[in-house]
């Protein structure tokens, strides 16, 4: 998320690799998708929107080639996309006034030995769906990069997935969406601000592809990784 110019309604974009998520609601969000070869071209030369998402590979879940981390997907695809885009962040020119955020949509299907908590308010929306416990669900990862990140912290504060969208709405100084998110702990709570830190350290991660359909081979040219370095080339990164 870049820190840019504090507006009412910050300026957003969601990149996709394959198939865009928010195309589930038609064509509603047209405006946002953008590929994620833009995502690099933004980031790298400082043009990325004040929130950005970005997905990875969603598509082939069945023959083990995505790159989301679920069944039957080497994993090792999804954690090389995840060190690209660090790679990328890091070296941006909006880096210094930047979080990253990395979270998942669920826990994975595996035992926790901590309960999930519950909700004080349940929006009406849960509630016409039946979710009528105020459960939350159980816990999943979440890693904040950023020179406003502390470093070598977990942190022991209950935050869900709307923590982001509060985070959204404290900086922008925007409404809530529903009570859900108005009553979530703000993820910024986790943030220092009183010390920034903009060296990251770099990382040498083989970026793939790794393994190969199910019942065949892969049949894979060049790697986005090389695309990357002829990308960085072009728009004169130092490749370091």
């Amino acid at each position: 998320m870049g820190y840019g110019v504090i507006s009412q309604r910050p300026s957003c974009g969601s990149y996709f690799s394959d198939a865009p998520f928010l195309a589930l609601w038609g064509t509603r969000y047209l405006s946002l998708f953008r590929p994620f070869g833009a995502f690099l071209v933004d980031a790298l030369t400082g043009q990325l929107p004040q929130v950005a998402f970005v997905e990875p590979r969603f598509l082939d879940n069945a023959s083990g080639t995505s790159g989301d981390d679920h069944p039957y997907a080497d994993i090792r695809n999804g954690q090389a996309f995840l060190a690209l885009i660090y790679a990328v962040l890091t070296r941006s020119p909006a880096w210094p006034r930047t979080v990253l955020i990395i979270t998942y949509d669920e826990w994975g299907g595996f035992f926790d030995h901590v309960p999930p908590p519950v909700v004080s308010e349940i929006p009406d929306a849960d509630l016409a769906a039946g979710h009528t416990d105020g459960l939350l669900g159980f816990r999943v990862p979440c890693l904040l990069i950023s020179p406003f990140a502390r470093r070598a912290e977990v942190s022991s504060v209950v935050f869900d997935h709307t923590s982001v969208l509060r985070l959204i709405e404290w900086r922008w100084d925007l409404a809530p969406l529903t009570v859900r998110d108005a009553g979530a702990n703000n993820l910024a709570d986790a943030l220092d601000f009183s010390a920034p830190r903009r060296a990251a350290p770099q990382f040498r991660v083989p970026f793939g592809p790794f393994g190969a359909p199910c019942g065949g081979a892969a049949g894979v040219t060049t790697s986005m990784w090389h695309q990357l370095l002829a990308l960085a080339h072009d728009v004169g990164w130092p490749r370091g």
